[in-house]
């Protein structure tokens, strides 16, 4: 491919924002050079050895939702959209610990009355409970974009409770949506975010809340694609080295090379935006961090069927199969225990803790009281996200930055979405347009 002439774009940071801008300010002609730190690109979602010696673990069970249309694209972009597996529509079956077991399923039903037969036999509420609940339910979808953009200085647990549910209520059916999508429980959640996700993931359309994963590790869905997508592309790839200092005229890196610029996007965590070019992000916005903490258990035989399974009165929150999601082979099982939310988690040690949800695991499938656990693995991000509390939209920066030529990205910036992939591969398409507009 001839270089391109259009304008030099920087793109710093190489997680799936940065990714994201550079692919398309590539497709649209520009001279792209994207710069990451690490050796490898994806950001907060790869992979890493594993000590045991097994396939490469995950450093979180990363999922998305049919709702997820950016994150879609973006892998077809890269060719990889064959790499990941997709429910047709919503099936999320739940257990508890007292072994009752149910699902929340999208029937062949216009939206949003898809879910309604479900939810009408879910077991973990009782009638009058989910009576409540559907009226709760029927107000959000009735709010709009305005009304739920005015909730967001209220937690989702006193909206909720204004609306008539309950503490049990909250915990067995509205967490059990809340925790993996913004990553915390309802009283420490933003009611606007809780809301959209409810509406967006769940409620517009039947096929929005289908349940998606990588079927090989997150570097290998990501990395190798994305540079050969640039390269195709006639963009450079700079890994290894971190963006020191960063203008519209170009950035430093940390061995000392200076990559001139027509327009720079800023990708990175916003210390590191502060640290590069405090003139875009002047102030520190505040949003903090909530952690996730996966728990690695390996069995010497399967104890339970299925990709996933959802646990409500229990701390293991979500529980998969990796052998079935990440296609490991047998004979015994891998099981990914995700955790989200995890503040009193991440004090526990990691030996302490893998103790701790065995036997949990042992209480929730009746199988795994006669299986051997052969060895355990505990990952801990303590800012894996950012925190989701109310107030969290005033504090969320735009991509245009105070500083002309320099755009903005990153989950944490102001997508609508929470700290997911979709919301990072949004936000850097917006920087893209940004710079490139």
């Amino acid at each position: 491919m001839s270089p391109s002439r259009g304008p030099r774009v920087v793109v710093c940071g190489g997680g799936l924002a940065g990714i994201a801008a550079a692919v398309e300010a590539a497709t649209r002609g520009a001279a792209v050079t994207l710069v990451e730190r690490r050796p490898f690109l994806g950001g907060k979602a790869f992979s890493f050895a594993d000590p045991g010696g097994g396939p490469d673990l995950d450093n979180g069970q990363h999922v998305f939702l049919g709702c997820c249309t950016a994150y879609l694209a973006l892998l077809r972009r890269l060719g990889v959209i064959h790499q990941v597996a997709l429910q047709p529509r919503m099936h999320v079956p739940v257990r508890d610990r007292a072994g009752r077991t149910g699902a929340l399923t999208a029937a062949p039903l216009p939206a949003p009355l898809h879910s309604g037969p479900s939810f009408a036999r879910f077991p973990h509420l009782g009638p009058r409970a989910r009576a409540r609940a559907a009226a709760a339910l029927t107000h959000l979808a009735a709010l709009g974009p305005r009304g739920r953009d005015a909730l967001d200085d209220v937690s989702f647990a006193d909206w909720l409770r204004a609306h008539g549910q309950d503490d049990d209520a909250i915990a067995r059916f509205w967490d059990l949506i809340v925790l993996p999508t913004c990553n915390d429980r309802s009283d420490r959640v933003s009611a606007a975010l809780a809301a959209f996700v409810f509406v967006e993931g769940l409620m517009r359309t039947r096929a929005g809340g289908a349940v998606g994963w990588s079927r090989v590790g997150l570097t290998q869905l990501v990395d190798g694609p994305a540079r050969r997508a640039l390269a195709a592309a006639g963009a450079r790839v700079v890994c290894g080295q971190a963006v020191v200092a960063a203008g519209p005229d170009g950035v430093e890196t940390s061995t000392g090379e200076r990559i001139p610029a027509d327009r720079v996007v800023l990708a990175l965590p916003p210390g590191r935006v502060r640290a590069a070019c405090p003139e875009a992000l002047p102030e520190d916005p505040g949003l903090g961090s909530s952690p996730i903490v996966n728990v690695h258990l390996w069995l010497d035989r399967p104890v339970m069927e299925g990709p996933f399974v959802a646990v409500v009165d229990s701390p293991v929150q979500w529980v998969f199969n990796r052998n079935e999601v990440g296609g490991e082979p047998g004979p015994g099982q891998h099981l990914a225990l995700s955790l989200s939310g995890a503040h009193d988690e991440m004090g526990v040690p990691r030996a302490a803790l893998a103790a701790r949800m065995a036997e949990e695991v042992r209480q929730v499938f009746p199988a795994a009281r006669a299986a051997t656990l052969l060895r355990t693995a505990v990952v801990k991000e303590a800012a894996a996200t950012f925190a989701a509390a109310p107030g969290q939209a005033a504090r969320r920066p735009g991509p245009v930055s105070p500083v002309p030529g320099v755009a903005l990205a990153g989950t944490w910036t102001a997508t609508g979405w929470p700290a997911t992939m979709e919301g990072a591969v949004r936000s850097g398409l917006l920087a893209a347009h940004t710079v490139l507009c």
